[in-house]
């Protein structure tokens, strides 16, 4: 996996979406923490990747191949805010404001193309994560093409 497809996220995030506070590689930092929160702050961003599917471009076998490149971003948030219809007005927008964010970060990547894409990124799912600890997490996924 190369380096420059996490350092090209990670600094278009950082760059185009200021509104969150907290962008990193996924290390765990939401499943493996032992204190009151994890070690982010608040919106976060991590990102993992992974490259899920190959195609030799060669009938030998060997390089270059074809690959479908996956970015998984997590985005969570620590606002303690209700949708509920009898909370109030304040804080249903607190947590409407999610639904903001997460349209900037995909507004922000897909059809984005960086060098050695061979197709942009492409939204393929963004699906809410049920959780104990109270945090409100989404996993939104993205996909290109690339030749490596």
């Amino acid at each position: 996996m190369k380096k420059e497809y996490l350092n090209d996220l990670l600094e278009l995030l950082g760059t185009e979406v200021p509104e969150l506070r907290w962008t990193d590689a996924d290390e765990g930092q939401l499943d493996y923490y032992t204190d009151e929160r994890p070690p982010v702050a608040w919106p976060c961003c991590l990102v993992e990747f992974s490259i899920p599917d190959t195609h030799d471009l060669s009938p030998m076998g060997s390089v270059p191949q074809r690959c479908t490149l996956r970015a998984v971003l997590t985005i969570a948030f620590n606002d303690c805010a209700s949708l509920n219809t009898r909370t109030p007005k304040s804080v249903r927008e607190t947590a409407l404001k999610r639904f903001e964010l997460l349209e900037k970060i995909k507004q922000t990547v897909h059809g984005r193309w960086f060098d050695r894409f061979q197709q942009p990124y492409m939204r393929r799912s963004c699906v809410p994560q049920k959780r104990e600890d109270g945090l409100k997490v989404y996993e939104m996924v993205f996909e290109a093409v690339v030749i490596e």
